[in-house]
C-alpha cells in the first residue's frame, strides 16, 4: 500500500464550485402597508370616486432565532482545536436567501449595497464580560424585555408591531458586547457585503460569470468573520449576531455596551502545534502510523503475545473469541466475525430449498479449537430479532405468506376439479379411451370427489364460471352432450406472461434490501471488538454474502413453512435480485473527520483511477464514525475536504495568492500573490491584540491586480480568499479481490 498526498491547489474551471454575491428575497421580511385606490375617467358621475382601501400585511422571517437544522457547517468545527490562525472563521448556512431578508441597522440608516443583516463576530478570551473563558455562554431574555430595552446596555431598535405577537414571552439569546471592542472588530457598513456571498457546489454548478445567473442546487449562504484568531494557543467564541435595528459601531459616549442577538453560537482553540487539523488528521492514515495507518479490519495479536499459529490465524481472519452461552445455560468459548471480513470470505453452503430455517443449523464448528463459530447463527437471530421489531415488516410479511398459501390451495383446488371434470367427460371421441386409461386413477377418488363426478350436463355449465372454465363461443343446444372446453385436450392455456408483483412483495422485498445493507444492524455486530477500529484509525474490509444471507434468513423466518412457502420465497428472491448491488466491500473511518467536516468526501475508484466505485451505502454511525458500503473492494480511496467545506484566509507566509477571473479561468492561479498579514494598511492589530482585516482596503487592494479599473464584487472577493480544500489519495496495491 502506498499513499499518494496531494498539494494544495486552487479550484480549476472544472472544480464544480460557484460563487455569487447574494440571493435577494422577492420582498424582505417587515410590516407593509397596501393601499388601493381607483377612480373612473367620469370623475361627475355619482360613485365615480372610491374611498381607498388599506391593508396591513406582515412579511415574517426568522429575526430572533435560528433553527439548528439550518445551519449546514461551521469552521473551524465545534470543540476542535487546530493552526487556525492564518484562516477566517465561516459559517454556512442552509436557506441560501436569509442573510438579507432584513436590513442590517434599520435604525434610521439605509442599507448600503445589500450588505446583510447577518455578521459573524469572533471573541477571544477574555473579551466578553459575561463570557471570560470564551465558552459560548449567552444570556437568555424574552423578546418582550428585549424590544422594552434595557438602561445598561444599547439594544436593537425594532418596530413590535411587526413583531408576532405568538413570539413575545419565548427566550432568545443575547450577548453584551463593549462598544470600543465591537467598533473594532465589525467592519463599516459599506464593507460588510464582502463578508457575505453564496456558494454552489454540484455537477450543474457554473462558474461565477455576471450577476444574472442564479444559484443552482445544493446553494449555501457563508458568511464570514473579519478577524483571524491569534498565533498563540486560545480559545475563541464565534457568534452570528443579528445587526438589526442597530446604528453603525463607533464611538459611544455613554460607553453601553452593546446587546447583539446571538442566533448561532460555537467555540474552537486555535493552536499552531495542534495536530487536529484536517491535513494533520488525514495524514495518520498513511502506512507506517501505527494502528492509525489504513488497514485491514481485523483483531491482529499483539507482536509479543505468545499466541498459537492457529489462534492467530484464526484472529488475522476476523475472528474474536467471545462467550458462548448455549441453550442449556453452559457458558463455552466460541468464535465470532461480523459481516466485515479482512478476507474475502468463502461461500456459505446453503440448504436444499436455499433458506436456513432456524440459527442451529448455522452454528459451524472449528476443528483447530473444537469449539462453534456462531457469526452466521448470530446474523440470523438478528435478522430475525430486527423482522419482530418492525410491525409494519412483519405485518406485511405474514400478510404475504398467507396470500400464497391461498393462492396455492386455489391453483391445487381447481387443478382437482379439472381432474374430476375430464374424468367426467362423455363417452364419445377420445376422451373415452383417456379415461379408460385414468380408471385406476378415479377409483381412489374420495367420496366428495366422486359426488363431483355426477355434475353433468346443466349443472356442469351453472358451475364453469365458479370454476373458471371457459365457455363455448357460440351456444349448443342442451340436448347435445358435448365435452366442455375445459376438459378437452385441446383447453385454451394459461397465459404464459409472468405475474405481476403484489404491493406486499415489493414492500417486503424493499425492507429486506435495506435490511442487506446493514441498516439496524447493531453496531456491536459488526465491530465485535473496539480493538478493532480504534480511534483516528481507518480500516477496509471486504463483506461476507454469506453473513448477509443468514441475516435475511432470519427476517424472513416470520411464520415461514418451506414447503408451503416456496413460492413466496422464490417471489421474494427474484425481487431482490432486482433492488440494487449487494455490497461486497467498505470502510470505516473513526476520526475527529467525521464531526469536524460532516460532507467530507470520500472517493473511491479502481486502479485506473478513472472509473469511480457506486457507494451503496455512507451513514454516520455514532458521532465519530463513518460507515461506507461498495459494490467492490477499491484500489485508490481520496479523502478531501467538501467543497462546501471551503476556508477563507492567507497562506502560511500571510499572502492572499491572487486568482483568475476571466469567464472559464474563475479561480486558476495567476502566480501572484498579495501580502496581507505583514501589511499594516490590511491587517489592523486592535488595542487588545486582535488581527482584524480592512475589508474595503483589501478589496479595493486586490481590484487593482485582478481586475483594474472595476471594484470587486462579494463574489469575486470570496474567490480570491479561497484557501483550497486539502486531500489525501492512498492507494492499496496487491489488495485480495
Amino acid at each position: 500500500m502506498t499513499t499518494h498526498p496531494t498539494e494544495q491547489s486552487a479550484p480549476a474551471d472544472d472544480t464544480p464550485v460557484a460563487f455569487y454575491d447574494h440571493l435577494l428575497p422577492g420582498i424582505e421580511a417587515g410590516r407593509y402597508r397596501i393601499t388601493v385606490e381607483q377612480q373612473l375617467p367620469a370623475e361627475q358621475l355619482p360613485g365615480a370616486r372610491l374611498d381607498p382601501v388599506e391593508q396591513i400585511v406582515d412579511v415574517r422571517a426568522a429575526q430572533f432565532r435560528l433553527d439548528p437544522a439550518w445551519v449546514h457547517a461551521v469552521y473551524p468545527a465545534a470543540h476542535s482545536q487546530g493552526p487556525f490562525n492564518g484562516l477566517l472563521p465561516h459559517i454556512t448556512l442552509n436557506p441560501t436567501a436569509l442573510p438579507w431578508e432584513r436590513e442590517s441597522f434599520t435604525a434610521g440608516v439605509q442599507n448600503p449595497g445589500r450588505a446583510p443583516w447577518l455578521a459573524l463576530l469572533l471573541f477571544g478570551e477574555g473579551e466578553l464580560p459575561g463570557d471570560p473563558n470564551a465558552l459560548g455562554t449567552t444570556a437568555s431574555v424574552t423578546i418582550r424585555a428585549l424590544l422594552d430595552g434595557d438602561a445598561a446596555v444599547s439594544g436593537p431598535v425594532l418596530d413590535r408591531d411587526a413583531v408576532d405577537p405568538t413570539l413575545l414571552d419565548t427566550p432568545c439569546q443575547v450577548v453584551d458586547v463593549p462598544g470600543e471592542l465591537l467598533a473594532q472588530l465589525l467592519p463599516q457598513p459599506s464593507d460588510l457585503a464582502f463578508l457575505a456571498h453564496v456558494r454552489t457546489g454540484g455537477k450543474d454548478a457554473a462558474p461565477v460569470e455576471g450577476q444574472d445567473s442564479r444559484p443552482g442546487q445544493d446553494a449555501h449562504a457563508v458568511i464570514t468573520t473579519a478577524r483571524f484568531p491569534g498565533a498563540g494557543r486560545g480559545r475563541y467564541v464565534a457568534h452570528l449576531v443579528s445587526l438589526e435595528g442597530h446604528t453603525p459601531p463607533g464611538p459611544q459616549a455613554d460607553g453601553k455596551p452593546v446587546r447583539l442577538v446571538s442566533l448561532h453560537s460555537w467555540t474552537f482553540t486555535s493552536c499552531p502545534q495542534s495536530g487536529d487539523g484536517f491535513g494533520r488528521l488525514a495524514g495518520r492514515f498513511v502506512p507506517g502510523n501505527g494502528e492509525h495507518s489504513a488497514a485491514p479490519l481485523r483483531p491482529a495479536p499483539a507482536a509479543d503475545s505468545g499466541l498459537p499459529d492457529e489462534l492467530g490465524t484464526l484472529l488475522e481472519q476476523g475472528m474474536v473469541p467471545m462467550t458462548h452461552i448455549t441453550e442449556s445455560g453452559e457458558r463455552a468459548l466460541a468464535w465470532y466475525s461480523g459481516p466485515f471480513l479482512p478476507r474475502v470470505a468463502p461461500e456459505l453452503p446453503r440448504p436444499a430449498d436455499g433458506h436456513f430455517p432456524d440459527a442451529d443449523g448455522l452454528l459451524l464448528h472449528e476443528p483447530h479449537t473444537g469449539t462453534f463459530a456462531t457469526g452466521y447463527a448470530c446474523a440470523w437471530n438478528v435478522g430475525r430479532a430486527l423482522a419482530l421489531a418492525d410491525p409494519g415488516f412483519s405485518t406485511t410479511l405474514v400478510r404475504l405468506r398467507h396470500q400464497g398459501r391461498l393462492r396455492r390451495a386455489t391453483d391445487r383446488q381447481y387443478a382437482t376439479y379439472r381432474r374430476q371434470l375430464f374424468l367426467s367427460a362423455p363417452s364419445t371421441g377420445p376422451a373415452p379411451r383417456m379415461a379408460a386409461r385414468m380408471a385406476p386413477r378415479a377409483a381412489a377418488l374420495t367420496p366428495r370427489e366422486q359426488f363431483e363426478e355426477l355434475l353433468r350436463g346443466d349443472a356442469l355449465d351453472a358451475l364453469a364460471p365458479t370454476l373458471g372454465i371457459p365457455e363455448d363461443d357460440e351456444p349448443r343446444p342442451r340436448t347435445v352432450r358435448a365435452a366442455p372446453a375445459a376438459y378437452r385436450l385441446d383447453a385454451p392455456k394459461r397465459s404464459s406472461a409472468p405475474p405481476q408483483a403484489s404491493p406486499d412483495a415489493r414492500e417486503a422485498a424493499a425492507w429486506l434490501a435495506k435490511l442487506r445493507t446493514l441498516s439496524g444492524v447493531p453496531f456491536d455486530c459488526l465491530v465485535p471488538d473496539q480493538r478493532m477500529l480504534p480511534p483516528e484509525s481507518l480500516r477496509l474490509f471486504h463483506v461476507d454474502r454469506g453473513w448477509l444471507d443468514a441475516l435475511l434468513d432470519g427476517a424472513r423466518s416470520l411464520d415461514r413453512h418451506p414447503g408451503a412457502d416456496a413460492t413466496t420465497d422464490a417471489e421474494l428472491d427474484e425481487l431482490l435480485n432486482g433492488q440494487g448491488t449487494v455490497p461486497a466491500a467498505g470502510l470505516l473511518l473513526r476520526s475527529a473527520l467525521v464531526p469536524g467536516w460532516p460532507t467530507l468526501r470520500v472517493e473511491a475508484r479502481t486502479a485506473s483511477g478513472t472509473t469511480p466505485v457506486e457507494v451503496i451505502r455512507r451513514e454516520a454511525l455514532g458521532a465519530d464514525v463513518l460507515l461506507m458500503l461498495f459494490e467492490k473492494m477499491p484500489d485508490r480511496l481520496t479523502i478531501s475536504e467538501p467543497h462546501q467545506g471551503l476556508h477563507f484566509g492567507v497562506d502560511d507566509q500571510g499572502n492572499v495568492a491572487l486568482r483568475s477571473l476571466a469567464p472559464g479561468e474563475v479561480g486558476r492561479p495567476l502566480g501572484r500573490s498579495v501580502p496581507v498579514g505583514a501589511d499594516p494598511a490590511l491587517t489592523v492589530t486592535t488595542p487588545a491584540g486582535a488581527r482584524v482585516l480592512d475589508i474595503g482596503r483589501l478589496a479595493a487592494r486586490l481590484a487593482e491586480d485582478v481586475k483594474p479599473g472595476s471594484p470587486l464584487s462579494p463574489a469575486e472577493f470570496a474567490v480570491q480568499l479561497v484557501r483550497a480544500p486539502e486531500q489525501l489519495t492512498l492507494t492499496f496495491e496487491g489488495t485480495t479481490r
